[in-house]
């Protein structure tokens, strides 16, 4: 069996967690458009695309799909999960599993604005989120909201131009900085996430709540696992109405017993390996699911009270070895 990893980065741990469900002769092979990729380093092989947003990205998917004899696909960057979200009939029908959602689901989740309709349409309780500045003065005005507001791209990823407006005047600047920004009010409480995992008809197989103690830059440091019914009950909702395929996190904030969603990821989340110690296993699953196996649900089989902390991991060495393997792959594949 051989595995995508499309658009890798630096998850070369998510790599490592599916190696013990791996048999002799099955491979992971990683994507990046980059050499410099980290988590090259813990594939089998590994392959320099076209970038995301060239027009010839999904025809060299294909191709390379085709070329490796690829049983299954997952991606790690939301930009890579939109694009091709639109081709999963296509990948299908070269017999390749995508653990990837269909392009209603990822359209969702891309945008913002989508998000916050999305999760209203089904009680489940957000942010408040405006589009133009002339609708949040009248909310401020009526005191619906109130600074600090965060303004942020209607499309955007991670924490990327992401900021935190105290005033009117920041608000200005903060709004003109891109097109499609929108604003959100500041929700209060402690952070949460879960971590999910739909079958590859858009069935709940597992849902695995945690406390968020640190996160930088849109990646989380330090998290626990907890025991919470309410919150396991609130991600089989989301996902069971999302009915996506693949893993997914979603960024929580909890105050007084009620929890509001801000965001959701259909890709494994920076702080997956927490839900991994507490014997989750969602490589384990992928992989029974890639080899044709019905999984049933096993939702709330894990461990609360888990920790996870992450420390910086260096790879290196001699330039031509460090990146031969990769040189030679780009170089025979003419990507």
């Amino acid at each position: 069996m051989n595995i995508l990893f499309s658009c890798i980065g630096k998850r070369g741990y998510i790599a490592r967690m599916f190696r013990p469900h791996l048999s002799h002769g099955d491979r992971i092979i990683g994507t990046s458009s980059t050499k410099w990729t980290s988590g090259f380093h813990s594939c089998d092989a590994s392959f320099i695309m076209p970038s995301i947003a060239d027009p010839a990205y999904p025809e060299a998917v294909f191709d390379l799909c085709k070329k490796e004899r690829i049983d299954a696909l997952l991606s790690f960057f939301d930009l890579d999960v939109h694009r091709l979200s639109k081709h999963v009939d296509a990948l299908r029908s070269i017999g390749v599993k995508p653990f990837i959602p269909d392009h209603r689901a990822a359209e969702i989740t891309f945008d913002k604005v989508q998000t916050c309709e999305f999760l209203l349409a089904n009680k489940i309780p957000t942010a408040k989120t405006f589009t133009d500045l002339l609708s949040v003065s009248q909310a401020l005005r009526n005191g619906e909201v109130q600074f600090p507001l965060y303004v942020k791209p209607r499309f955007g990823y991670g924490s990327r131009n992401t900021f935190s407006a105290c005033d009117y005047r920041q608000l200005e600047a903060f709004y003109s900085l891109e097109n499609d920004m929108i604003i959100q009010e500041s929700l209060e409480g402690d952070t949460y996430d879960f971590d999910i995992l739909n079958d590859l008809k858009g069935k709940v197989l597992s849902v695995v709540p945690w406390r968020k103690y640190l996160s930088r830059m849109g990646e989380t440091e330090q998290a626990e696992t907890i025991h919470s019914p309410s919150l396991i009950s609130l991600g089989c909702r989301l996902a069971s109405a999302l009915g996506h395929a693949g893993p997914l996190d979603a960024d929580l904030f909890l105050k007084d017993g009620l929890a509001s969603i801000l965001e959701i990821n259909l890709r494994f989340g920076g702080g997956y390996p927490v839900s991994h110690f507490a014997g989750a296993d969602f490589p384990g699953m992928i992989v029974r699911m890639a080899r044709g196996e019905v999984l049933s649900p096993v939702v709330g089989d894990y461990s609360p009270g888990v920790v996870m902390m992450k420390e910086l991991h260096v790879v290196g060495g001699p330039r031509i070895e460090f990146f031969k393997s990769t040189l030679a792959v780009q170089n025979e594949v003419n990507l």
